[in-house]
């Protein structure tokens, strides 16, 4: 099978802006992406805030987190078709008004229901503006070189959001959980403003599709019903009949959207894309690597403020490691993987989420941060940037201007799904093992913790299925090296000029035969 760029439908010229504002545009994509990651990271610390202030009961608790992926995950494929359909532009602000609105609602909750309601706003709004974001991105920067470098920026952007919100959530939640929803006002302002300067309100040409209803239909649904299942494990358990049913329903919708796709003159998700073994690989390795991400982002806050007493802004400054090491490490990811190969940086990132997995199986109720927290935060953020960056490249690398919205979706799509379930399973564990030695007369402090380790020590099963899909799916497959000059600040960098790469070398993403 060869997945190289001859194969590939060349980019038509005009189809990205070739002047200094397409770096200026990432900047404003990216910083998107970063209040959709900084928001979540703040609920994540703000969780036992809400519980005194609003009432909100433990069981609830996951649930402000699942509402928000449900509807993010549920609707990401109809809001990736959109962005194609409608125009990026537009929907990105779209998403960014109803993520507002959901935010504002959120900061003037005083009840579960109502936040329960802004947190399903926010995430409907996130489900329109995160592929959105990611489609502009791709197809502003349509040449392999340029693209590989915008991803280091890209992943550096949403990985210091994510463990950055941590820190600025804890900063914030001494003054006010409310705060930490207020301020996506400003920033979202300023993004739609820099948005509508910058972006270019490009509309597909010629007659629209007709709209693929049956798709949207029972993907919607499908999906919905897919991550509802997942979320309710924490709640009503493995067995219930809700659950089971959730799943059963999911599987008889998804599979009607296979077969709907198949005879749909325009459908909303090409099958022809997944015939492309680079999308399907990065698919499987974002669900992977978000579903230890996610958990990882949840229990570590409740170790350090529950078992280890720290406050929300102690919280916070313990993740600045994570910020620091994918600062350091997005960049080099992004000239280094055209010569190491994708395979080897999925891997390798595996194994470094493992060792910080590893380390939290070993915490104790008097851990040290210099001995404990120190190396599990800088490692949790080398491997993500290791594992999500190189997914994320290699599933864009053949994606063209038509399609880049409903591929953005799948890509995000598969990190919701797979964040989901990953963290439905570890707080269900971190629950159910809790009590059950609190029941047993355990000291609850220590019950808490031992609940932790089991939280921690079921994500293995990830690390495992991401080793085998780093040594299978990974293989034989490369991606396009980049441009080695250094790059220039966004308003003085020179006009790079093309330089065509043979199809014989090393090129944009290519299956290579291997032995064995």
């Amino acid at each position: 099978m060869s997945i190289d760029s001859k194969d590939a439908p060349p980019t038509a010229p005009g189809t990205a802006p070739r002047d200094n504002r397409r770096w200026w545009i990432l900047v404003v994509v990216a910083s998107a992406q970063f209040m959709v990651g900084l928001d979540a990271t703040v609920v994540n610390v703000m969780l036992p805030q809400l519980q005194r202030s609003i009432g909100l009961s433990v069981s609830n608790t996951q649930w402000v987190m699942s509402i928000y992926v449900l509807l993010f995950g549920g609707l990401m494929l109809m809001g990736g078709r959109l962005t194609d359909v409608l125009g990026r532009r537009r929907v990105l602000l779209s998403g960014m008004a109803l993520f507002i609105i959901g935010s504002i609602l959120a900061a003037e909750s005083h009840g579960t229901s109502q936040l329960l309601t802004a947190r399903a706003l926010q995430g409907l709004g996130a489900a329109a503006l995160a592929p959105a974001a990611l489609s502009i991105m791709v197809t502003t920067f349509p040449e392999p070189a340029e693209r590989a470098k915008a991803f280091g920026v890209w992943g550096t952007v949403i990985g210091v959001g994510a463990s950055i919100g941590t820190l600025l959530g804890g900063a914030i939640i001494d003054v006010g959980w409310r705060w930490a929803f207020y301020i996506n006002i400003p920033i979202g302002a300023v993004i739609a403003i820099a948005a509508i300067m910058l972006v270019p309100a490009k509309r597909p040409t010629g007659p629209r599709p007709p709209a693929d209803v049956a798709g949207g239909l029972t993907s919607t649904a499908g999906l919905l019903l897919l991550v509802y299942g997942i979320t309710a494990i924490g709640s009503r358990g493995w067995s219930d009949p809700v659950t089971l049913g959730s799943f059963a329903a999911a599987i008889v919708l998804l599979a009607l959207f296979v077969r709907v796709e198949q005879r749909s003159s325009a459908p909303l998700v090409p099958l022809r894309l997944f015939k492309h073994r680079g999308l399907a690989t990065a698919g499987m390795g974002q669900i992977l690597a978000a579903g230890v991400m996610l958990p990882c982002f949840f229990l570590l806050p409740q170790f350090m403020q529950t078992v280890l007493g720290y406050s929300p802004l102690q919280t916070g400054l313990a993740y600045i490691p994570t910020s620091l090491a994918m600062m350091i490490v997005a960049p080099a990811v992004s000239k280094i993987i055209a010569r190491t190969g994708p395979r080897v940086l999925y891997l390798v990132g595996t194994v470094v989420l493992g060792g910080t997995l590893a380390l939290m199986l070993g915490s104790t109720v008097h851990a040290s941060y210099w001995a404990l927290l120190l190396p599990v935060t800088a490692l949790l953020g080398v491997g993500l940037v290791l594992c999500l960056i190189t997914a994320s490249v290699v599933g864009t690398s053949q994606v063209t201007d038509e399609d880049a919205g409903i591929v953005s979706a799948m890509l995000n799509s598969a990190s919701e799904i797979g964040g989901a379930l990953g963290l439905t399973v570890a707080a269900t564990l971190l629950q159910t093992r809790t009590a059950h030695l609190v029941s047993h007369g355990s000291n609850p402090l220590d019950a808490f913790n031992q609940g932790l380790h089991r939280g921690f020590g079921v994500l293995f099963v990830w690390i495992a299925l991401g080793l085998l899909v780093g040594f299978i799916g990974f293989r034989g497959l490369t991606v396009a090296a980049p441009d080695t000059a250094p790059a220039a600040a966004p308003d003085t960098a020179p006009e790079p000029v093309p330089v065509p790469v043979p199809a014989d070398e090393p090129g944009a993403l290519t299956s290579v035969p291997t032995a064995g």
